[in-house]
C-alpha cells in the first residue's frame, strides 16, 4: 500500500539559477514564431502599440495584453498611423521622429491585399480593412514582395513593379491584335511564366512555332518586320530550279510556303526533285554562291556609333551586314550598347 505521507518534504529554493542574464533591451523580432498559433509562413508579423511612457509607438511584440487581444483598438500595422491615432503636438512628432530609431531594424509599414480598393495589388497605407487587422499574421507581410507572393502570384510582376529578364528573345504571339508575332515590349504577364514556350529569339522562330499553318502570312503582315528566312533551298517548280529560302537577289528565291520541303544544299535539293533537269537546276547561278543569312546577333558598327545586327543589308532596317569572324556578338543590342559603348546617346536610344 502507499505510504499515509510524503517521503520528503520539498526543498526550501529553487534547484538552479538563470543560465544567463536577460538583455538590456528587448530586440525588434523573436528568434521564432510561435508554435501555438497557425501561420502562413515562418513570418513573424508585429503590430504597432502606443507606449505613453516614451511618447512613442513600437512594433516589438510587447504590448501589453489588453491591446493584444483586441488589436483594432490597439494595434496599428504602420508607424504613422499609430502616431496620429494616440498622439498629437509635439508628442506626435516625437512619436514620428524617434520610433522606431535610426538604428533599430524594426519595419514601419506592414503591407495587406488591396481586395476592397483597385485589387491591382498591395499597398501599405494603413488603412487596411478590420479582419484582416484582427487576423495580421495571415493577412499582414513586412514587404511588397511577400505580400504579392502571398495573394497575387498569378500577376506577380504586376504586383511588385517589375520585369523578370527574357531568357528566350522578345518575339511572343500576339493572338488578340494582328494575329502574328511580335516586338513591342508588351510581353503578356502569363508568358513571362513559361517563357521557353512562348519567347522566341527572331521572328521566323516565333512564326513556325505559333502559327505554323500561315508562316508566310505571319512574317509578312508583322510590324516593320522583314523576312529573313532559313537559308535553306527548295524547288521553285515554275522555273524548275532549287532556289534558296530568302529575300534578295538569287539564288535568293522568296519566302518558302509552308508545305515546301527544304534541304540543306542546292544538290540535295536538285538529286532529290530535279534529277531529269540536274544539269539546268545546278547550272543556272551555280557560280552564285548561297546567301550567308548571318546569326541575327549583334555587333558594335563604329562608323555609325551604334550597334547593328549580324544579317544581309537588305534583309531589315536593323542589318549591318554579316559580321566578321573577329567580331564579337552579344544576344540583344541593349547588351551590346551597355557593354562596348555605353557613352554613345545614339546606341541606346530606340532600342527593340
Amino acid at each position: 500500500e502507499p505510504s499515509s505521507q510524503p517521503s520528503s518534504v520539498p526543498s526550501s529554493q529553487p534547484s538552479s539559477v538563470p543560465s544567463s542574464e536577460p538583455s538590456s533591451t528587448p530586440s525588434c523580432t523573436p528568434s521564432a514564431a510561435p508554435t501555438e498559433a497557425p501561420s502562413r509562413s515562418d513570418k513573424v508579423v508585429y503590430l504597432f502599440y502606443p507606449e505613453w511612457t516614451e511618447d512613442g509607438c513600437r512594433n516589438d511584440g510587447d504590448e501589453p495584453d489588453f491591446m493584444a487581444v483586441n488589436p483594432n483598438e490597439w494595434l496599428s500595422s504602420t508607424l504613422e498611423t499609430c502616431c496620429k491615432k494616440f498622439f498629437s503636438g509635439s508628442s506626435y512628432k516625437i512619436c514620428t521622429k524617434e520610433y522606431p530609431r535610426d538604428d533599430d531594424d524594426c519595419i514601419k509599414e506592414l503591407y495587406y491585399p488591396d481586395w476592397e480598393g483597385s485589387n491591382e495589388g498591395c499597398i501599405s497605407d494603413g488603412k487596411e480593412p478590420y479582419y484582416m487587422l484582427s487576423n495580421y499574421d495571415y493577412f499582414l507581410s513586412s514587404s511588397l514582395q511577400e505580400c504579392c507572393e502571398n495573394f497575387y502570384n498569378w500577376d506577380l510582376y504586376s504586383c511588385t513593379g517589375t520585369t523578370p529578364a527574357l531568357t528566350n528573345g522578345e518575339y511572343y504571339p500576339d493572338w488578340d491584335n494582328s494575329h502574328t508575332c511580335v516586338k513591342d515590349g508588351q510581353v503578356p504577364e502569363y508568358m513571362f511564366h513559361d517563357q521557353s514556350h512562348y519567347l522566341s529569339p527572331t521572328l521566323q522562330k516565333c512564326c513556325e512555332k505559333h502559327f505554323s499553318w500561315q508562316v508566310n502570312e505571319c512574317v509578312g503582315t508583322a510590324p516593320d518586320a522583314v523576312y529573313v528566312g532559313t537559308g535553306k533551298w527548295y524547288v521553285d517548280w515554275d522555273d524548275s530550279l532549287c532556289v534558296q529560302d530568302c529575300n534578295g537577289e538569287s539564288p535568293c528565291g522568296g519566302p518558302a510556303e509552308a508545305w515546301d520541303e527544304l534541304y540543306s544544299s542546292r544538290e540535295q535539293c536538285c538529286k532529290m526533285h530535279l534529277s531529269w533537269n540536274k544539269e539546268k537546276c545546278n547550272g543556272v547561278d551555280a557560280d552564285s554562291p548561297a546567301v550567308d543569312l548571318g546569326t541575327l546577333k549583334w555587333y558594335v558598327k563604329w562608323d555609325a556609333d551604334t550597334c547593328a545586327q549580324d544579317c544581309a543589308v537588305t534583309s531589315s532596317p536593323d542589318c549591318g551586314g554579316v559580321a566578321d569572324s573577329w567580331q564579337q556578338l552579344y544576344s540583344s543590342k541593349r547588351s551590346c550598347c551597355d557593354e562596348r559603348m555605353p557613352w554613345v546617346r545614339r546606341c541606346l536610344t530606340n532600342l527593340p
